[in-house]
This record gives structure tokens, C-alpha cells and sequence, in this order.
């Protein structure tokens, strides 16, 4: 009996440990190619306050714009790191973008979200003279 006491006492804290070091993520991610020089077009806040045993969820649709997104930037501003952020249509490449950000279980969200243009190369300026 003594021996699987000991043993418990031992697994409870290698569980917690190991739960710690593989367990957290971080939740910030980068769509696309975020080159030198590119504009930023957008930037929000994604902020939703914790709901009681609950995952918090929610929607940004960036709409259609005259210009292509180069790259999207999600950082995470949790200290849980405890969100994902997913890109469900459009993106690099389109001029348009819908993401769901999503939060772990008891969490809230806290999000950067910084959209950026691809760099416009002016052939006024590769023209000699």
C-alpha cells in the first residue's frame, strides 16, 4: 500500500510537469509572407472576456478591398497562451479574409490582428532616366 502512495505522490507532479512543458502553445501564428516594406492595411483587437467553463469563440470577416493581403499577423497577448487563431476563407493572395479565433476551455481571447498588403513595385522607378 505504502508503495503505490509513493507512487501516486511521484506521478501527480511528472504528470503536471510534463502537462506544463508540451501542454502550452503559443497561440500566435503568420499567414502568408510578411515582406520588408509592406503596408499595413488593418489592425484590431481581438479582446473577449473568459466565460465560465466555456470556449470562446469568434468571427472577423475582413471584407473585399481594392488592394491583395500579403500576409496576416495574429500574435497572442494571453499570458495563458491558451487561443488559436484559424484562417477559414481568403487570406495571402485574396483581397478579402475570414478568421475564427478560438479560445481554450475557462479563457478568454486577447488578440493582435495586423493585415498587411503586397509589396507594390512601381515600374516608374525600374524605368532608366
Amino acid at each position: 500500500m505504502a508503495y503505490f502512495v509513493k507512487l501516486i505522490f511521484v506521478a501527480i507532479p511528472l504528470i503536471a510537469l510534463v502537462s506544463v512543458v508540451f501542454g502550452s502553445q503559443n497561440g500566435s501564428t503568420t499567414f502568408g509572407v510578411l515582406e520588408k516594406g509592406a503596408r499595413l492595411i488593418h489592425k484590431e483587437e481581438i479582446v473577449e472576456e473568459k466565460k465560465f467553463f466555456r470556449i470562446v469563440t469568434r468571427k472577423i470577416v475582413f471584407k473585399p478591398q481594392p488592394h491583395k493581403i500579403g500576409s496576416i499577423v495574429i500574435t497572442d497577448n494571453s499570458e495563458n497562451n491558451g487561443g488559436k487563431a484559424s484562417l477559414l476563407e481568403g487570406g495571402p493572395s485574396a483581397n478579402f479574409a475570414v478568421l475564427q479565433f478560438k479560445s481554450a476551455r475557462n479563457h478568454g481571447l486577447n488578440f493582435t490582428l495586423e493585415i498587411f498588403d503586397n509589396l507594390v513595385t512601381c515600374n516608374r522607378c525600374l524605368l532608366p532616366g
